[in-house]
């Protein structure tokens, strides 16, 4: 009897584990000249705890409501990404948001297009975003120019990340 309580007990403990997937969030960078071209895909859930997009509180998240939270999705995000080329800020300007759907839920994707002063020869992304109201949050990131791909990992204790463009 002991082991049928015991497995029982397994089985709803690793149900649990199951229900929540770490929040992730993924962010393309594509690097040209001075120019770079980004898509960043935030899942609807993160985003609902950072600003609350189920505003009618039905517990599900319409396209009405995300298309009435656009700016403030927008304004969220990117107050917590910086794009530096050499010392130089590169100016963001957000394009079309859209939804598309992961394995784990719906996500917001932000496109945008970030212009720096100059070509871009060395980049640093200083990635906050959901740091403050998740501790285990995860930015993947894959960067890639003419000749190359890179990828990095954001946590809360690795934010930032400096990358040579071209080698």
């Amino acid at each position: 009897m002991r082991h049928v309580i015991f497995t029982i007990l397994i089985v709803l403990f690793a149900q649990s584990a199951w229900a929540h997937k770490p929040s992730d969030s993924y962010l393309s960078l594509t690097v040209q000249a001075a120019q770079i071209s980004g898509r960043w895909d935030i899942a609807l859930r993160d985003l609902n705890d950072a600003i609350g997009l189920d505003t009618d509180d039905d517990g599900t998240i319409s396209w009405g409501e995300v298309r009435t939270k656009h700016a403030a999705i927008a304004s969220y995000a990117f107050s917590r990404l910086k794009l530096h080329s050499s010392d130089a800020i590169c100016a963001i300007a957000v394009g079309d948001q859209l939804v598309d759907h992961h394995t784990d839920g719906a996500y917001a994707v932000l496109q945008f297009i970030a212009t720096c002063p100059t070509e871009t020869h060395h980049l640093t992304i200083d990635y906050r975003l959901l740091f403050d109201l998740d501790a285990q949050h995860k930015g993947l990131l894959r960067l890639s120019d003419e000749t190359h791909t890179q990828t990095a990992m954001f946590s809360q204790e690795s934010p930032a990340h400096s990358f040579a463009m071209g080698e």
